[in-house]
């Protein structure tokens, strides 16, 4: 009987050659798999990012109805810790010593959204840090208006910790409100909704994967930009200096050049938020599938409330920005 069950024993065991075929098939399949979990991974974090982004648009929509339909400021300074301010006065707090008011405060402070609506899980971190994170919130080789590389920053500015969408400056306001701070004979004006065609105006966007792009190089670190709107508009007279466009001419457009000012995305360049060299629509995030020879595609909200994932060229090709610059004083329609 022993002997019996010894040769049975024998013949159930695999032999070398048949474990290495077992071995190749199975990473055949991994090899054929891991890509297909991969992309799936992708346009699980691109379908997650448009829902934070719709919940935005959702808590957008509810602050305009209690403010007169009236959108808020890109940013602003504050002139004491509290958060008071004066937009006829901000040339007084210039050095912005008690840090920014974002657009995305008066969304989550009210609780229309939480803070983690404003992240995408494909940016690092969740998106752009805050120019000053204070406490907490900081990136690797961030340093903040005082020049401080980490916390506790003695300056933290009332915005998402992370950002990964910025508004779109034809309708978010900078805190130009004087001719003083605006430098030009144009000044910034808050925008109505009833101004918009809501269902074709892109109210934000994805800001890029890396937060640097949207920095300013301070030698010892970047300094993040992420309060800043994003404007794709240029001037024939002053390029992308908004505030010099003489007031009666209407000379804005999207098309600095034939490829509307857009450049590789391997181009990791600091400062697109904030440059006359390049177009503002850099800043335009890129990591999403299905994309052009600009990179990938990005998710952005409409003034209606709802979004669309396409690709940054396909929004300037559109003119999907608005047909105006809503937000600046004098004639501010957009050139075909």
């Amino acid at each position: 009987m022993s002997r019996k069950l010894s040769r049975l024993s024998k013949k159930s065991g695999f032999t070398l050659i048949e474990l290495l075929v077992v071995i190749a098939i199975i990473a055949l399949l991994i090899g054929i798999l891991l890509p297909a979990l991969g992309q799936a991974r992708k346009q699980g974090q691109a379908a997650k990012c448009a829902a934070n982004l719709h919940h935005v648009g959702q808590a957008m929509a509810t602050y305009l109805g209690e403010n007169n339909g009236v959108f808020p400021a890109a940013y602003i300074y504050p002139y004491d810790g509290d958060g008071n301010y004066d937009l006829n006065d901000q040339e007084s707090v210039n050095d912005h010593p008690y840090g920014y008011i974002h657009w995305s405060y008066y969304l989550y402070s009210g609780g229309k959204a939480p803070a983690e609506a404003f992240q995408c899980p494909s940016i690092q971190y969740g998106g752009a840090p805050r120019t000053n994170p204070g406490r907490a919130g900081w990136a690797d080789g961030q340093v903040d208006q005082n020049g401080n590389s980490g916390p506790p920053g003695t300056v933290e500015d009332r915005q998402a910790e992370f950002l990964a969408y910025g508004g779109n400056a034809a309708i978010f306001p900078r805190n130009k409100f004087t001719t003083t701070m605006s430098g030009g004979p144009r000044i910034n004006r808050f925008v109505n909704e009833k101004e918009i065609n809501s269902g074709r105006v892109i109210l934000a966007g994805e800001f890029q994967s890396n937060w640097k792009v949207i920095g300013a190089d301070q030698g010892n670190g970047v300094l993040s930009k992420s309060h800043r709107s994003i404007n794709p508009f240029f001037s024939a007279s002053s390029g992308s200096d908004e505030y010099n466009v003489p007031p009666e001419m209407s000379t804005f457009t999207y098309r600095p050049d034939a490829n509307y000012g857009l450049r590789s995305i391997n181009d990791s360049s600091v400062g697109w938020i904030d440059t006359s060299n390049v177009s503002e629509a850099n800043a335009v995030g890129r990591h999403h599938p299905n994309g052009d020879k600009w990179g990938g595609s990005s998710n952005f909200l409409y003034c209606d409330g709802h979004v669309e994932r396409k690709t940054i060229f396909t929004t300037l090709q559109n003119a999907e920005w608005g047909n105006r610059y809503f937000a600046i004083t004098g004639d501010n329609r957009i050139a075909n």
